[in-house]
């Protein structure tokens, strides 16, 4: 569960920043860069919650979300 809390911290950091320098006077070119390593970093934050996420116990049918019930009442 750390390597997946990093991922997501590095993730979302990154677009924050990519969002700041967005409303910034930059060149082009330094925003399509930032772009691409933040597209990166999102690719690489997917694998890793799939590679080291826990499946869910519960079925589709059973429950929707993992914190509610909405099976047969």
């Amino acid at each position: 569960m750390r390597k997946i809390n990093f991922a997501i911290w590095v993730t979302t950091s990154g677009l924050m920043a990519f969002v700041i320098l967005c409303s910034l006077p930059l060149s082009l070119v330094f925003l399509q860069l930032c772009f691409f390593l933040l597209s990166g970093s999102l690719i690489w934050m997917v694998i890793t919650i799939l590679k080291e996420g826990d499946p869910s116990s519960h079925r589709f049918d059973e429950r929707f979300y993992e914190d509610e019930d909405v099976g047969p009442h």
